[in-house]
């Protein structure tokens, strides 16, 4: 079922200011920037053998990530979890009662993102990766 920690996203009010930060902290630059404006966000990743870090801002005033920060301040927005079979996953945890987010239903092809809801985790959002 888990296989172990994908990455973590955290989220920052200045992705320049926090890259800086990091890029000190870790002894590396970061690897790639990306925007994603649909979202409302742009992000910069620290990749790892294993894993990566991906730091996230906001893109304006709107999207999740501002109502994030407005709301909770800066810090850890999700903790992705890799998983070795998607379907099966969300069949046991669903088979348990676990409240999940962008869950497609059972048999449903479409393949989002899912996650834990923060609820069932101690306000921790948990993506499921497969991997």
């Amino acid at each position: 079922m888990f296989k172990g920690v994908d990455h973590v996203v955290i989220a920052v009010k200045d992705l320049d200011a926090a890259v800086s930060r990091y890029e000190t902290i870790y002894g590396a630059a970061v690897s790639e920037r990306r925007e994603a404006p649909a979202a409302g966000m742009k992000m910069a990743f620290f990749r790892f053998p294993e894993s990566f870090i991906e730091l996230v801002s906001n893109l304006g005033d709107e999207g999740p990530i501002a109502k994030r920060l407005e709301e909770r301040g800066e810090g850890v927005h999700l903790v992705a979890m890799q998983v070795d079979d998607l379907d099966k996953t969300l069949a046991t945890l669903r088979d348990g009662g676990i409240r999940l987010v962008g869950d497609p239903g059972p048999g449903n092809p479409v393949r989002g993102q899912v996650f834990i809801h923060p609820s069932m985790t101690g306000g921790v959002l948990t993506q499921l990766v497969q991997g």
